[in-house]
């Protein structure tokens, strides 16, 4: 989706909240975007605004000469002093601002986004080939099943098993796209492949940048058999918002997405992300609306680079076993307590720390697994989970008994900000 009616610029002077602002505002129907100041006035335009707002915390003063840049425009401008106190008025105040001082008619629908992203990708792709990475979880199938609606049998969608996906998920993806798709489905066994560039590696960017690197590499080998120019890919609006520094600074970045920071400078591919401007409870709603099955899109949130991202510090493949077994035992557990459809998240972190323990009467020295629960709307923001203190000790203590190499298991009760969901 390229172009949206009626979109809103929200410019980020420095306010921690804006993103909670611009969904505020996006709800009542005016889409919005949200920008750093330090972005240049004719990359603003590219969004064929009707409006400005500038957002800035209490007592950080808007810098005039960016102001002054935005001001230049010659577009209706509202500027925000927003704090957590004032949230909900200044956002009624925005709102007030796109419809009374901006002509806003409300026209951001998700009902129209489905028929405006399939226009946009015809439009786009013509008569060429699209590979797209597929690995079952909601962004991607969506993003599959938007790309099927538009061209058809011109997308190939390839499910690389990289060696870091949950338990019995190969099989899993396989069997559902299979009975819910009339489409080309291509899987791919690369697990040694990306293990093997992965030893040895602890920092968490260098990681997530392999495995993107990685990624790229098997699609174009992929694409290379059957000529697509073009990669379709599951990028959405928190990914591009975590990836690009708010503020203009570069160590504002928290993070760098496989899909977004991975992504090499001298890629082949054309992308294809029609639910980039979409939050992750946007995302749902078109899925639902596209009749994609619960079990795909009521599924827990799972990051592009998998467990990866969930074992910290270096992979090996024996420490990785002890993660996916841990995670499969919590999400058994959650499913059979009724509490998995009550939380945004919960899942199994790998710790890289040993402590002493004791197990069938024996001193231990092993591995700790840190269990993570939250809530959350769009994963900018997310609330710690109290599950059961029933339900966390059945899940310590089936993951110190089934588990070996594990004699702890910790509870995670941070929220975000100012912990990332992930703990890499």
């Amino acid at each position: 989706m390229k172009q949206t009616p009626e979109t809103i610029v929200l410019l980020n002077f420095v306010c921690e909240d804006i993103q909670k602002a611009a969904r505020l505002v996006r709800d009542s129907g005016i889409y919005t975007m949200v920008m750093p100041y330090t972005t240049p006035v004719d990359r603003v335009m590219q969004e064929k605004p009707v409006g400005l707002i500038v957002c800035a915390d209490q007592g950080v003063p808007a810098r005039e000469a960016d102001l002054n840049r935005f001001k230049a425009m010659g577009l209706p401008l509202l500027e925000l002093t927003i704090t957590k106190d004032n949230l909900a008025v200044q956002a009624e105040k925005a709102i007030a601002f796109c419809k009374e001082k901006c002509g806003c008619h409300c026209l951001w629908k998700l009902e129209n986004f489905i028929d405006e992203a399939v226009a946009d990708i015809r439009a786009q792709v013509g008569d060429q080939k699209v590979v797209l990475g597929l690995s079952g979880g909601v962004d991607s199938s969506v993003v599959a099943a938007l790309i099927h609606k538009a061209i058809g049998k011109q997308l190939t969608c390839v499910f690389v098993n990289h060696g870091l996906l949950r338990k019995n998920e190969p099989e899993m993806v396989q069997k559902v796209f299979a009975k819910t798709f009339d489409m080309n489905l291509c899987y791919i066994d690369a697990s040694d492949r990306f293990l093997d560039k992965l030893a040895g590696v602890s920092d968490p960017e260098k990681k997530r940048k392999i495995i993107g690197k990685e990624f790229i590499d098997v699609f174009a080998e992929a694409a290379a058999k059957i000529n697509a120019p073009f990669l379709g890919q599951g990028t959405i609006y928190p990914d591009i918002l975590e990836s690009i520094p708010m503020d203009g600074n570069p160590n504002g970045v928290i993070k760098s997405h496989h899909n977004v920071g991975g992504l090499p400078p001298d890629l082949k591919f054309k992308l294809v992300e029609p639910v980039e401007r979409l939050f992750k409870d946007e995302v749902r709603k078109v899925g639902r609306m596209l009749g994609l099955p619960s079990e795909l899109i009521d599924r827990h949130p799972f990051p592009g680079p998998s467990l990866g991202v969930r074992h910290v510090g270096a992979i090996d493949r024996v420490t990785l076993k002890m993660l996916r077994e841990a995670d499969a035992i919590v999400t058994e557990e959650l499913l059979k307590s009724g509490w998995y459809h009550k939380t945004w998240q919960t899942f199994a972190i790998f710790v890289p720390v040993k402590t002493v323990g004791m197990k069938n009467h024996a001193r231990t020295y092993e591995y700790v697994i840190a269990i993570r629960s939250i809530n959350s709307v769009d994963a900018v923001t997310a609330q710690v989970v109290r599950l059961p203190w029933e339900l966390l000790e059945t899940m310590a203590s089936r993951i110190i008994a089934e588990v070996d190499g594990v004699n702890r298991v910790v509870y995670d009760i941070t929220q975000k900000p100012p912990g990332t969901i992930e703990w890499e």
